[in-house]
């Protein structure tokens, strides 16, 4: 949940500080499709690298726990295929629903009030 509102906020604020390009590009023909497409994949690319940095993260910090004397028997770690396919699958869930409003709104905005903005 909390990754969820932290992907949309993210993206909220890129389409905010992209009005003006985003404009441009609706100006040059790009359609609604295009741009939301566009604001998603950065929204699942986004939240993909953050799953492959977190992934690191976590392994990195159990192995360190598990380097100490007094805690290598308490904890036993159990990684699998399935658990990081679950996660990832969660992660590519939490960033193509954070991206839908911010999509959305990036694609209904009129080209002349996004080149008005700055």
């Amino acid at each position: 949940m909390i990754g969820g509102i932290g992907v949309i906020n993210t993206m909220v604020m890129s389409v905010y500080e992209r009005t003006l390009e985003i404009g441009v590009f609706k100006a040059s023909g790009w359609n609604d499709r295009r741009i939301m497409m566009m604001i998603m994949g950065e929204s699942v690319v986004l939240t993909l690298v953050s799953y492959i940095i977190g992934l690191v993260i976590g392994v990195g910090v159990v192995e360190l726990i598990l380097s100490s004397p007094s805690m290598g028997s308490f904890i036993q770690p159990v990684y699998s295929v399935e658990l990081f396919l679950k996660a990832l699958g969660i992660a590519f869930l939490v960033g193509v629903v954070g991206g839908l409003y911010p999509a959305f709104r990036a694609s209904r905005l009129a080209p002349t009030e996004a080149l008005r903005y700055e």
